[in-house]
């Protein structure tokens, strides 16, 4: 294909210089968001017991990712509106200024602010990278670059992990909160830049309605998981919040099939093949916060690692992401069967680990631990560079971002929800004495249970649903 063939051959024609360093951008964006992310469920314990609020575990979890599931197809919206690059710098700096902040918090309800606000600005440019990577790139060359972002997201799992570890058993909490800043930062400059600010042409309008039934549905729900098995499921707060969160997804459904342009586009779910692949996103992501959140709390409590160890735990997983995902997506791009694939070995890899921790004891190996999550990474490395290429090729091109959106909403969503569920199944069994190591290690392992079930419905839906698919569509 010559130059200009391959110019014609992308949304966005960039010269090769800028689309690198557009490129280096998202990279950058990715870093932050998977740093920030591993420095906060790897310190929970410790920013938690500075303010006493060991018993709010699973709370802080569900807010991390609430903002996130609320915003992401908000973001999609607004970048419609604003431009994709305006989309990335201004929410991008209202989560450096948030996270700089969360750093000198001391007290539980200015923590969960913070903590919500970083997730809603991070919701809204986290489907950015993946939208910009289908824009400015030729489509056979999309899959290669989400591997990249993969890897970005590998790195700053380090940064995240390893480094927050060790600064924190240095006395340096302060510190390890706020490196994430940096390449967020770098990431809004890079794209700030270097990306033309292109958005939808004509009038575009936000799904205000949308907004409110998806968040008080969210809310209510996720609220109500939380707190009924400490209050009881009884309790009318918590029949109050089922009751208003359903009553809100009911509206939430009615307004979306009336919306001039709907927050959540139900004409995209009428897409039986691009629904399917939305739902294994939703279960590939949804051990995540079981390996994220109640690994380090794992050895921390029921082992008695230190932070540097517990810090250390995904490094071998990052080795793994750092140099996989170029490779898979590599082997995806070359043959449309190899997607199915790289998605039952995603869903199946996740299971296995969750297995292997899912009997700890304190006299468990914390090597178990080291493999255990080193597997995720080879699962985490073929779902990056399947599911959304997949459910790009399914779209048509003035669906990209907003379908591209839908994607990342479903893969948030799926932290968020099972962060509630989990968080129900540890407080059943820790409800009682939240700091006691024999409570802890059996709410952890019936934790890693539940998410290994899950994950291996993901496997039987790509198996007998997803195969037959893609394959019929390759013959055809």
């Amino acid at each position: 294909m010559s130059n200009q063939q391959s110019q014609q051959a992308v949304t966005i024609p960039l010269p090769k210089g800028k689309k690198n360093t557009v490129q280096a951008g998202c990279v950058c964006l990715m870093m932050s968001i998977s740093m920030y992310g591993l420095v906060f469920f790897t310190l929970t314990s410790p920013i938690l017991e500075r303010v006493n609020a060991m018993g709010y575990v699973s709370l802080f979890s569900i807010f991390a990712g609430l903002g996130v599931s609320i915003m992401t197809p908000i973001g999609g919206k607004l970048g419609d509106i604003i431009g994709r690059r305006n989309i990335v710098v201004i929410p991008g700096i209202i989560c450096a200024i948030a996270g700089i902040a969360f750093a000198f918090a001391r007290s539980l309800p200015v923590l969960m602010i913070l903590r919500l606000l970083v997730g809603l600005a991070q919701g809204a440019f986290t489907s950015a990278p993946y939208i910009i990577a289908g824009l400015i790139h030729e489509k056979k060359d999309v899959p290669k670059a989400m591997g990249l972002l993969a890897t970005a997201v590998a790195l700053g799992s380090f940064g995240g992990s390893i480094i927050a570890g060790f600064l924190t058993d240095m006395g340096m909490l302060e510190v390890a909160i706020l490196i994430p800043a940096i390449p967020l930062l770098l990431g809004v400059v890079l794209v700030g830049i270097n990306m033309p600010n292109q958005k939808r042409e004509g009038n575009v309008s936000i799904d205000v309605p949308g907004i409110i039934a998806l968040s008080i549905a969210l809310c209510g729900i996720l609220m109500a998981l939380n707190f009924g098995s400490s209050m009881g499921w009884t309790h009318p707060a918590i029949l109050a919040g089922f009751v208003i969160g359903i009553a809100a997804l009911v509206a939430l459904m009615k307004i979306e099939e009336k919306a001039e342009e709907p927050l959540i586009p139900l004409r995209l779910l009428k897409n039986r093949g691009y629904t399917v692949l939305l739902a294994v996103g939703f279960i590939a992501y949804f051990y995540q916060t079981a390996m994220n959140v109640y690994s380090p709390i794992s050895t921390l409590q029921v082992l008695k690692a230190s932070g540097t160890v517990t810090g250390s735990l995904q490094m071998p997983r990052t080795l793994i992401t750092i140099v996989l995902p170029t490779i898979a997506g590599a082997w995806v791009g070359k043959k449309a069967s190899n997607s199915w694939k790289a998605m039952a070995s995603s869903t199946g890899l996740a299971m296995i680990p969750m297995l292997m921790m899912g009997f700890t004891t304190p006299s468990t190996s914390i090597i178990l631990y080291f493999v255990a999550i080193a597997i995720t990474g080879i699962a985490e490395s073929f779902r990056s560079v399947a599911i959304t290429p997949a459910a790009q090729s399914m779209l048509q091109p003035s669906d990209i971002g907003v379908g591209t959106s839908l994607v990342n909403f479903f893969n948030s969503l799926a932290s968020t929800v099972s962060a509630a569920v989990f968080g129900v199944v540890y407080n059943n069994c820790t409800a009682s004495d939240p700091s006691n190591a024999a409570l802890i290690q059996k709410g952890v392992n019936q934790v890693f249970i539940t998410a290994a079930i899950v994950s291996f419905v993901g496997v039987l839906i790509v198996i007998f649903i997803v195969r037959p698919q893609m394959s019929q569509k390759e013959e055809g």
